[in-house]
């Protein structure tokens, strides 16, 4: 199937299709063109992203970079892999137009944007690597065609709450320690920044970490407070989320993942921070723990506006290798750059 959005803005070669009361259309746009003909709708603007983003009735969190370009190095090193379509709402904005033979088969006539529900991420991928390298990947799409905006809100709710709400099946091998189910489902998440990074076996050039360490620092994020008593579910989402907001607030440091893919480098050998070493995990562990014990509570659970305020004020230490902590690693020199990153905690108001 070959599609194209020509001068007056249309999509051949789109498939109509039913489920239940609900037509929607499939199609494929190419990764060139897509930034053009959609947007996302947020509560509040990214600092930087790939994609256009629209505040009013918004009700998506503003993307993450880092995921976007995770996503773009996935595509770069794995150019047959098929990814599922992504979801618009064409606002009313994307016209069908049946063919004449066939009426399930047809165009789009677009007059304007269509929003993304879902899969911000990866469209900010496509972009980025067609933005980076010139590689133009065709992206596949589902397209809702006429939902209101609370429709779509509740389409975003509904996608969101299945993907994150079933229980990875990882307890017959993790023997229902629940420090180990968190720090495997990091590794199997795909909203997680550390998906396929983690390994319970032995340490590979793409991996990170090793699962028991992972583990041990779960349990230290998670030490103060009330807190300690969330669910697996809630932990899962929390850590995940937290080392979001640290990679898109130190993106140096954070490239250093890019080396584990990069077969021209040494991979870990050749990391220049300390960031996403052993070392990193266990200072923002420590660090975190006084973090999300100020910004959480049983009544209006976490302020994620205040996490990430406190993770800008604490993460302007020396993380370099060859910097002020220079030859230090593991448990003691972790313990040593959390206490300085703790005494950089504002004073609470």
């Amino acid at each position: 199937m070959s599609n194209e959005i020509t001068g007056v803005g249309e999509i051949t070669e789109v498939i109509e299709k039913t489920q239940g009361e609900r037509k929607y259309l499939f199609g494929t746009i190419g990764s060139d063109k897509i930034k053009n003909v959609t947007f996302v709708p947020v509560i509040e603007r990214s600092t930087r992203t790939y994609l256009n983003e629209i505040t009013e009735e918004g009700y998506q969190r503003p993307g993450s970079l880092s995921r976007m370009r995770a996503f773009a190095n996935f595509l770069k090193d794995n150019p047959n892999s098929v990814v599922p379509p992504v979801l618009l709402s064409g606002r009313g904005n994307w016209k069908w137009q049946p063919g004449e033979q066939e009426q399930d088969l047809g165009r789009l006539i677009i007059q304007d944007k269509a929003a993304v529900i879902d899969g911000q991420h990866r469209l900010g991928g496509f972009v980025f690597l067609y933005e980076d390298s010139e590689v133009v990947r065709d992206i596949s799409f589902i397209l809702l065609p006429d939902l209101t905006v609370k429709e779509e809100i509740q389409e975003f709710v509904v996608v969101n709450n299945s993907q994150k709400g079933v229980p990875k099946p990882l307890t017959a091998y993790l023997e229902d320690e629940e420090k180990a189910q968190v720090g495997w489902a990091l590794n199997q998440d795909s909203d997680s920044p550390f998906k396929g990074r983690i390994t319970r076996v032995s340490l590979q050039r793409n991996h990170l970490f090793a699962l028991h360490s992972v583990a041990k620092q779960v349990v230290r994020l998670f030490s103060i407070g009330s807190i300690q008593d969330l669910d697996v579910d809630q932990k899962i989402e929390f850590m995940s989320r937290f080392w979001t907001i640290i990679a898109d607030q130190l993106p140096d440091e954070w490239s250093d993942i890019e080396k584990l893919d990069d077969r021209e480098t040494r991979g870990r050998r050749d990391f220049e921070y300390k960031l996403l070493e052993l070392t990193g995990l266990i200072a923002w562990a420590h660090t975190g723990a006084h973090i999300f014990s100020r910004s959480y509570s049983e009544a209006t659970g976490m302020n994620w506006d205040n996490v990430s305020r406190l993770v800008e004020a604490t993460s302007g230490i020396d993380w370099r290798k060859t910097g002020e902590y220079e030859g230090r690693t593991g448990e003691a020199a972790g313990r040593v750059m959390a206490d300085e990153m703790i005494r950089m905690l504002p004073a609470e108001a």
